[in-house]
């Protein structure tokens, strides 16, 4: 990939400036566990917020970081080797001021990655494989919902903005809308494929590729997009309770 633009600033600075840090936090290895999965789908915000605490379990660096940043897991790289090992795997428990939204609980994570992990990012700009969201040439096959429908309790609908996000699920890149199709759609029947469990396999995206455009009457193509990306140049164990 080829980078276009580098920051060289510190990113953990960032939480600093907006005076963001919890009152207590907690950070213990989670207990070894054989099956362990470091979070990797992006789309999962492993932060838990009940009032004033917040918790995370069982995770990485690379999902912590994730978390702090609200970026994918295609949009982080670097880090050291003890980070992706499965006794790295941590339990975080921490207390804030009042009762913050996320996106102030996202900045104490920054604060909390650069005060126990010191961890130090730099941001690049690079070209990367993608794909976009298309039309397929026999048309689209998924109904639009009206702008004043109620919500169907357990129906997968959304925009083509959403149901790109959620194919990105399934591939090592991002899925771009290019439809150009506004309002929302109901695609239940034809996303049974994202029940798979973003299986991570050749096989598993073939059936999913195939699925979108007999079923949905969609079809993803080889693209190239620019992506903010953040490089672990550094972190260590963080430092004890």
């Amino acid at each position: 990939m080829r980078a276009i633009t580098t920051s060289t600033l510190c990113l953990c600075l960032s939480a600093w400036s907006f005076g963001q840090s919890f009152e207590v936090a907690s950070i213990k290895l989670h207990p070894p566990a054989v099956n362990a999965i470091i979070l990797k789908n992006p789309d999962v915000n492993p932060i838990q917020v009940s009032g004033n605490r917040i918790t995370l379990r069982m995770i990485g660096l690379k999902g912590l970081v994730m978390a702090a940043y609200n970026v994918k897991e295609y949009q982080v790289s670097g880090g050291s080797a003890w980070a992706s090992r499965l006794d790295s795997l941590f339990d975080i428990e921490a207390k804030a001021e009042g009762q913050p939204n996320m996106a102030q609980v996202r900045l104490m994570l920054q604060s909390l990655l650069a005060e126990r992990f010191h961890l130090k990012l730099r941001r690049e700009s690079k070209e990367s494989p993608a794909y976009n969201l298309v039309v397929a040439k026999g048309g689209l096959k998924m109904k639009r919902i009206a702008d004043d429908a109620e919500p169907v309790p357990g129906a997968r609908q959304g925009s083509m903005e959403q149901l790109a996000a959620l194919l990105s699920l399934m591939v090592d890149r991002p899925v771009i809308d290019k439809t150009g199709l506004p309002g929302t759609y109901e695609y239940s029947n034809g996303l049974t494929l994202l029940d798979m469990g973003a299986q991570d396999s050749a096989d598993a995206i073939t059936r999913a590729v195939t699925a979108i455009q007999d079923q949905l009457g969609l079809r993803v193509e080889s693209a190239k997009a620019t992506l903010e990306m953040l490089v672990i140049e550094s972190a260590e164990q963080p430092t004890p309770n």
